[in-house]
């Protein structure tokens, strides 16, 4: 043992030595570490404000996010040598950008080239920057990328596009040079490669339904919100409001709760934004979002509470979702709280005919269904048959109880070209709220319901029951159902909506049967009631040893 000791004592002491011996200069003394940088300051518009405060916003009242709308900030830009004074010798230009978020280009001036802009003498002049889609803690940030612009066309050509080595280093012009920016680079030597950011702007989260492109503007009194359904900030990492602070503390109203989970990810849902519609009329829209993880999360569970969660944001086939997520939650407990996954919005006819309503719905639980009231019938589309569909003697398509299949050739595809006799036939099929094309439900296992109002109104959905391995729609064709739940999701290349059940729970084909309902109990010691697709933690999971 002591032989050890001595060993591991005698390896310390040498490796000291060489790491002192490695860190000092000959002249005995360590390497200044400080180099030249840039500083970016937010000017005040109260020229009597200090320095660094323009309407900033603060951690714990930060600035309203605005999406797609213009933020002004008035910066200025300055360099210090690496003691920290005035680099008066640094004339030149300096990139300017948001982190994150965008920065429009700066205004046409003198000093100024795109978001590019000069510093004279070590200080640039104020500048107004125009910041888009920024969110969170936001900085502005300053980089000497050694970049002069010049026009492209301008005779002498710019250095970086003469055809000389301007600086003889070997190299010539762009994009060989390493130097030169850009091709208009009016000069081929380096930059310092300086950098600095403003102090912190402090701007709101997103939402779910802000990811999902939700914009509101005001006229008069009355606040109006939409969405394209479409994400404004497309490709990138984002942090989503959660209703938790970075200490992992309660703040604001955002509540966002797991309420499906599937084999390559989850679905969440923040249910206190009711932000969509006019100022006399907020439902709730746009505030189911998808989460594409490649797996199934192995410890959550459907009304689990989202803390946090980052991703980034993207459209697949126009359905927005969040992909290469990180996210901490709260495990349902039903002994301290209730599940608040919400019940499922219930689908009319005139709903789904409504293309905008569905798209506001998408990511969300939906449900078609038959009231005892008889107001609202459900029933697996009556035509869905494996034979060919007849032609009608006047040209045309009929399609029959047990005739619905288009795939004349039987390839296994439809063919939608010009004039194409499966392409007519199937769009005739879709035209009809009672038909289901065959080869389609042959192939992705989709079929479609019927709903009917009190007035005969009908439409159709489509719908995917693949996660109950029970229900066979062939053989319950025409028949009516109780209840069909499940998250409704979107996809472009079909143009289609299709209601996806999560589990058994989601299909009641007992016309005398009920839905499972949501969790209302006002009392905490009562069990909760059978919830759809919900699997509570054993008491194992809730108190792991």
């Amino acid at each position: 043992m002591m032989r050890g000791s001595t060993l591991v004592l005698a390896g310390l002491v040498v490796a000291s030595s060489l790491a002192a011996g490695a860190s000092c200069s000959s002249d005995g003394f360590g390497d200044v570490r400080a180099r030249r940088r840039l500083v970016v300051d937010l000017v005040p518009p109260d020229p009597a404000a200090p320095l660094g405060y323009s309407g900033a916003g603060l951690r714990e009242a930060p600035l309203p996010l605005v999406v797609d709308q213009p933020l002004k900030f008035k910066v200025r830009v300055r360099a210090l040598t690496p003691e920290g004074a005035p680099d008066t010798a640094f004339s030149n230009y300096v990139r300017l950008s948001s982190k994150p978020g965008a920065i429009q280009p700066l205004a046409i001036s003198e000093a100024t080239d795109g978001r590019n802009v000069r510093l004279e003498a070590g200080t640039s002049p104020d500048v107004d920057v125009i910041v888009t889609n920024a969110y969170g803690t936001t900085y502005i940030v300053a980089e000497d990328l050694g970049y002069i612009p010049a026009d492209p066309l301008r005779v002498p050509p710019p250095a970086c596009a003469n055809g000389i080595d301007d600086d003889g280093d070997g190299r010539i012009d762009f994009p060989a040079d390493e130097g030169c920016a850009f091709a208009n680079d009016d000069a081929e030597q380096g930059s310092t490669y300086s950098e600095g950011i403003s102090p912190p702007i402090f701007i709101s989260l997103p939402r779910v339904a802000d990811v999902r492109g939700l914009t509101c503007q005001t006229i008069g009194t009355d606040v109006a919100c939409s969405s394209t359904g479409i994400t404004p900030f497309p490709k990138e990492q984002i942090q989503i409001e959660a209703g938790f602070d970075e200490l992992n503390q309660p703040r604001g109203a955002a509540e966002v709760y797991v309420t499906a989970l599937v084999s390559n990810g989850f679905y969440v849902q923040d249910v206190t934004d009711a932000r969509f519609g006019s100022f006399t009329d907020k439902q709730p829209g746009f505030n189911g979002l998808f989460v594409f993880n490649f797996n199934t999360p192995p410890r959550m569970r459907v009304c689990d509470r989202i803390r946090t969660i980052r991703g980034t944001a993207g459209e697949f086939f126009g359905f927005t979702q969040l992909s290469y997520p990180t996210w901490t939650l709260s495990e349902w407990n039903p002994r301290f709280s209730t599940c608040r996954v919400p019940d499922p919005t219930v689908l009319s006819p005139g709903a789904i005919g409504d293309r905008t309503n569905l798209l506001r719905l998408s990511g969300s639980l939906v449900r078609v269904e038959s009231t005892p009231d008889r107001s609202l019938v459900v029933r697996v589309t009556p035509k869905l048959g494996s034979g060919k569909v007849p032609e009608a003697p006047g040209g045309g398509f009929v399609p029959g109880p047990d005739a619905t299949n288009c795939d004349f050739n039987d390839d296994g595809r439809i063919d939608f070209a010009p004039g194409s006799k499966e392409g007519l036939c199937s769009q005739t099929c879709t035209a009809d709220a009672e038909c289901t094309e065959y080869s389609n439900f042959r192939e992705r296992g989709t079929f479609r319901l019927t709903v009917t109002d009190s007035g005969n109104q009908q439409a159709a959905v489509q719908a995917d029951a693949a996660q109950s391995a029970a229900f066979d729609a062939l053989a319950l064709r025409g028949q009516e159902l109780r209840a069909f739940s499940g998250i409704l999701t979107f996809f472009s290349g079909g143009a289609q909506f299709t209601i996806e059940a999560r589990c058994k729970d989601d299909i009641i084909t007992d016309p005398k049967g009920v839905p499972f309902p949501s969790d209302k109990r006002t009392n905490l010691e009562e069990p909760p009631p059978p919830l759809a697709c919900v699997r509570p933690r054993t008491e194992t999971e809730l108190n792991p040893q």
